[in-house]
Protein backbone atom coordinates (compact mmCIF):
# COMPACT_ATOMS: atom_id res chain seq x y z
CA UNK A 1 0.00 0.00 0.00
CA UNK A 2 2.87 2.36 0.81
CA UNK A 3 4.45 1.80 -2.62
CA UNK A 4 1.14 2.45 -4.36
CA UNK A 5 0.76 5.79 -2.57
CA UNK A 6 4.39 6.68 -3.30
CA UNK A 7 3.91 5.86 -7.00
CA UNK A 8 0.74 7.97 -7.16
CA UNK A 9 2.51 10.87 -5.44
CA UNK A 10 5.45 10.68 -7.85
CA UNK A 11 3.12 10.57 -10.87
CA UNK A 12 1.23 13.67 -9.68
CA UNK A 13 4.44 15.56 -8.91
CA UNK A 14 5.99 14.51 -12.23
CA UNK A 15 2.91 15.60 -14.16
CA UNK A 16 2.92 18.90 -12.30
CA UNK A 17 6.60 19.44 -13.11
CA UNK A 18 6.06 18.71 -16.82
CA UNK A 19 3.01 20.98 -16.95
CA UNK A 20 4.94 23.76 -15.21
CA UNK A 21 7.98 23.52 -17.49
CA UNK A 22 5.89 23.44 -20.69
CA UNK A 23 3.83 26.47 -19.64
CA UNK A 24 6.60 28.56 -18.13
CA UNK A 25 6.92 30.93 -21.08
CA UNK A 26 3.32 32.11 -21.41
CA UNK A 27 2.64 35.22 -19.30
CA UNK A 28 -0.83 35.58 -17.75
CA UNK A 29 -2.48 38.04 -15.39
CA UNK A 30 -5.54 37.14 -13.33
CA UNK A 31 -8.42 39.48 -12.54
CA UNK A 32 -10.42 38.70 -9.41
CA UNK A 33 -13.25 41.21 -8.90
CA UNK A 34 -11.28 44.47 -8.94
CA UNK A 35 -7.88 43.00 -8.07
CA UNK A 36 -5.44 42.37 -10.92
CA UNK A 37 -2.40 40.18 -10.47
CA UNK A 38 0.99 40.93 -11.98
CA UNK A 39 1.94 39.10 -15.16
CA UNK A 40 3.34 35.69 -14.18
CA UNK A 41 3.96 32.54 -16.17
CA UNK A 42 1.17 29.94 -16.12
CA UNK A 43 3.62 27.46 -14.57
CA UNK A 44 4.04 29.72 -11.57
CA UNK A 45 0.26 29.98 -11.17
CA UNK A 46 0.00 26.17 -11.32
CA UNK A 47 2.69 25.76 -8.66
CA UNK A 48 1.05 28.45 -6.52
CA UNK A 49 -2.34 26.70 -6.78
CA UNK A 50 -0.76 23.33 -5.91
CA UNK A 51 0.99 24.66 -2.81
CA UNK A 52 -2.05 26.65 -1.65
CA UNK A 53 -4.14 23.48 -1.96
CA UNK A 54 -1.56 21.54 0.05
CA UNK A 55 -1.55 24.28 2.71
CA UNK A 56 -5.35 24.25 2.89
CA UNK A 57 -5.36 20.46 3.27
CA UNK A 58 -2.76 20.72 6.06
CA UNK A 59 -4.82 23.31 7.94
CA UNK A 60 -8.00 21.23 7.68
CA UNK A 61 -6.20 18.12 8.94
CA UNK A 62 -4.61 20.15 11.75
CA UNK A 63 -8.03 21.32 12.97
CA UNK A 64 -9.37 17.76 12.71
CA UNK A 65 -6.40 16.38 14.68
CA UNK A 66 -6.89 19.02 17.36
CA UNK A 67 -10.55 18.06 17.69
CA UNK A 68 -9.65 14.36 17.83
CA UNK A 69 -7.05 15.02 20.53
CA UNK A 70 -9.66 16.76 22.69
CA UNK A 71 -12.05 13.84 22.27
CA UNK A 72 -9.31 11.34 23.15
CA UNK A 73 -8.43 13.22 26.34
CA UNK A 74 -12.10 13.34 27.33
CA UNK A 75 -12.51 9.61 26.69
CA UNK A 76 -9.34 8.82 28.67
CA UNK A 77 -10.75 10.75 31.63
CA UNK A 78 -14.01 8.79 31.32
CA UNK A 79 -12.11 5.49 31.24
CA UNK A 80 -10.12 6.46 34.34
CA UNK A 81 -13.33 7.36 36.21
CA UNK A 82 -14.99 4.09 35.20
CA UNK A 83 -11.93 2.08 36.28
CA UNK A 84 -12.02 3.79 39.67
CA UNK A 85 -15.71 2.95 40.00
CA UNK A 86 -15.00 -0.67 39.05
CA UNK A 87 -12.23 -0.95 41.64
CA UNK A 88 -14.50 0.60 44.27
CA UNK A 89 -17.23 -1.92 43.43
CA UNK A 90 -14.81 -4.85 43.71
CA UNK A 91 -13.53 -3.90 47.16
CA UNK A 92 -14.98 -6.10 49.89
CA UNK A 93 -17.53 -4.41 52.07
CA UNK A 94 -16.46 -4.48 55.70
CA UNK A 95 -19.22 -5.64 58.02
CA UNK A 96 -19.28 -4.40 61.60
CA UNK A 97 -18.18 -7.07 64.08
CA UNK A 98 -16.57 -9.31 61.42
CA UNK A 99 -12.85 -8.92 60.97
CA UNK A 100 -11.09 -10.99 58.34
CA UNK A 101 -7.95 -12.58 59.68
CA UNK A 102 -4.91 -13.90 57.89
CA UNK A 103 -5.22 -17.31 59.60
CA UNK A 104 -8.50 -18.25 57.92
CA UNK A 105 -7.72 -20.22 54.79
CA UNK A 106 -9.48 -19.50 51.56
CA UNK A 107 -12.05 -22.11 50.64
CA UNK A 108 -11.72 -23.36 47.10
CA UNK A 109 -14.86 -25.01 45.72
CA UNK A 110 -14.40 -28.63 44.75
CA UNK A 111 -11.58 -29.38 47.17
CA UNK A 112 -13.58 -30.27 50.24
CA UNK A 113 -13.05 -34.06 49.92
CA UNK A 114 -9.86 -35.68 48.68
CA UNK A 115 -10.14 -38.13 45.82
CA UNK A 116 -8.90 -41.74 46.35
CA UNK A 117 -5.49 -42.31 44.84
CA UNK A 118 -6.04 -45.92 43.80
CA UNK A 119 -9.08 -48.14 43.56
CA UNK A 120 -8.75 -51.66 44.93
CA UNK A 121 -11.01 -54.57 43.91
CA UNK A 122 -12.72 -54.48 47.34
CA UNK A 123 -13.76 -50.87 46.76
CA UNK A 124 -15.61 -51.66 43.53
CA UNK A 125 -19.33 -52.04 43.52
CA UNK A 126 -20.67 -55.51 42.78
CA UNK A 127 -21.43 -55.99 39.12
CA UNK A 128 -24.61 -57.34 37.65
CA UNK A 129 -23.01 -60.76 36.97
CA UNK A 130 -22.32 -61.51 40.64
CA UNK A 131 -25.90 -60.87 41.73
Amino acid sequence: MFYLILLLFLLVCGGLAVLTILNFTTQVHIVLFSWQSPDLPIGMWILLAFFLGALLLYLVSLVSAWSDRRKIKKLQRNVAELQEQLLAARRPVSMPGVHPTASTPDVVPGQAMPMPTSITPQDRLPSQESI
